[in-house]
């Protein structure tokens, strides 16, 4: 069985209570006692100086999206739609196209990202089997100001390297 527990609370706060002076000054006391901390231990702070001072991003972070290059400067997506069916987010179109190379069945005539609409889980880059786009520029700085430079095509994506990066290689 349930035991039910009564609270008395009492019927009339006292002058003290209803003025709530001690908790203001306790409050204040608080403050003030971490503005200090921080002031002296400045090396402990966790807040980082942003823009001055970048953050150390982790091997693996999954940033801004970029298509990979051939040889011979085209886009090595051979537009399989395989990235289009995993995404979750449904924020990649892709449109097909013949190739006049042989060896080649198709390319990507056009290839978009709404990044506003990515939850940037990287099941695009697992789902490609010619490793043509991959999340490894580093970038976390995608602040825009319309939605329409949200949306990243052909060829920014193909031209989104972080710095020192191959468009043609693995780097970092």
């Amino acid at each position: 069985m349930i035991g039910v527990k009564k609270i008395s609370r009492p019927e009339k706060l006292t002058l003290w209570e209803r003025i709530y002076l001690p908790e203001i000054i306790r409050g204040l006391f608080i403050t003030i006692s971490h503005f200090i901390d921080n002031f002296i231990h400045m090396k402990r702070r966790m807040t980082i100086e942003y823009p001055e001072v970048k953050k150390d991003i982790p091997y693996g972070y999954r940033g801004e999206h970029r298509l990979m290059w051939r040889a011979d400067g085209s886009v090595r997506c051979t537009a399989c739609m395989l990235c289009v069916t995993a995404c979750p987010a449904d924020c990649i179109t892709i449109v097909a196209e013949e190739t006049p190379d042989p060896r080649i069945e198709k390319r990507a005539k056009e290839y978009t990202i709404d990044e506003l609409k990515c939850v940037f889980c990287g099941l695009c880059v697992e789902a490609c089997p010619c490793d043509a786009i991959r999340m490894d520029t580093y970038k976390y700085e995608n602040a825009n100001y319309t939605r329409e430079s949200c949306i990243y095509d052909k060829n920014k994506l193909m031209n989104n390297h972080a710095e020192g990066q191959s468009p043609y290689s693995v780097s970092l």
